[in-house]
């Protein structure tokens, strides 16, 4: 891939669209496990094949630009005549070519978990099989190690395509698209994340007043929630002297409510909460 410009606005990322080409001929790290090395082969003829429909199907070079905002987990192709293609994505690492290290996306600290989490499969099923490469956060490699590591993710969390983008002169960002977005399913998306002081930005997410800096004080929620899991519904959670006024009352009404006093926090912010008030 030629070196491309950066520009950021906000948390999205713009350059010139420059698609990388799959080859069927890989070099991987060496001592590799003959059955990893295996399994690595397989996997990088199923997305080399994969990466063929994926261009086709959504005509991948006729877009001129692309966008990704970490943000909100989204990919976004652009063309000049007017064109939009928005997909899902999860950012599988970066490959350092100055180091020749590659970095996994859930080892790296910049990386948000919103779109690293997914890589908790990968990691397991390399821990299950033994295999050191997928559950070390930081391995050296060479140039074509990338790719190897992001066709196991594509195979293993079901993606529909690939793409690599350039960071600078030496450091490229690997990423898989899970599905595509609408329009409305982009913009949708959109309207659920917020900014946030500590975390950037993030999904929204509710809690009352009392939680927000304290401890210990009980977490209630409308369901259950895991870090690891999207959830279509609002994060919704409350301390335990907010519960006793909603039950006291019957149902949550002008009084408990504004007990409550709800704030607005990033989905990042909602799990810290979680972490301190739960009662052990």
């Amino acid at each position: 891939m030629s070196r491309c410009s950066i520009s950021v606005t906000s948390n999205a990322y713009a350059c010139s669209l420059q698609l990388p080409f799959l080859t069927n001929t890989f070099i991987y790290m060496s001592a590799l496990d003959p059955d990893f090395e295996d399994y690595t082969d397989s996997c990088v003829d199923d997305l080399s094949a994969l990466q063929d429909e994926f261009m086709q199907l959504y005509d991948i070079e006729s877009y001129e630009h692309w966008y990704y905002d970490h943000g909100i987990g989204a990919f976004h192709f652009r063309s000049d005549s007017g064109k939009n293609l928005y997909f899902k994505y999860v950012d599988v690492g970066s490959f350092s070519t100055r180091a020749n290290t590659w970095n996994w996306g859930w080892a790296n600290s910049t990386t948000p978990v919103r779109v690293s989490r997914a890589l908790k499969k990968v990691k397991t099923f390399g821990e299950a099989n033994g295999f050191e490469q997928l559950t070390q956060g930081l391995i050296d490699g060479d140039e074509y190690t990338g790719w190897a590591m992001t066709a196991i993710a594509a195979k293993q969390l079901s993606a529909i395509g690939a793409y690599r983008v350039p960071v600078d002169d030496v450091l490229f960002i690997y990423f898989i698209f899970t599905n595509e977005l609408t329009q409305e399913e982009y913009d949708a998306v959109k309207e659920k994340y917020i900014q946030c002081d500590l975390h950037d930005s993030g999904r929204a997410a509710f809690v009352c007043q009392h939680l927000v800096k304290s401890e210990g004080l009980g977490f209630n929620e409308a369901f259950e929630t895991d870090p690891d899991i999207d959830e279509d519904d609002d994060y919704q959670a409350w301390c335990d002297e907010c519960e006793a006024a909603r039950l006291k009352e019957g149902e949550w009404n002008d009084v408990s409510m504004a007990f409550a006093q709800i704030k607005v926090v990033c989905d990042q912010c909602y799990f810290e909460i979680k972490e301190r008030n739960q009662k052990k």
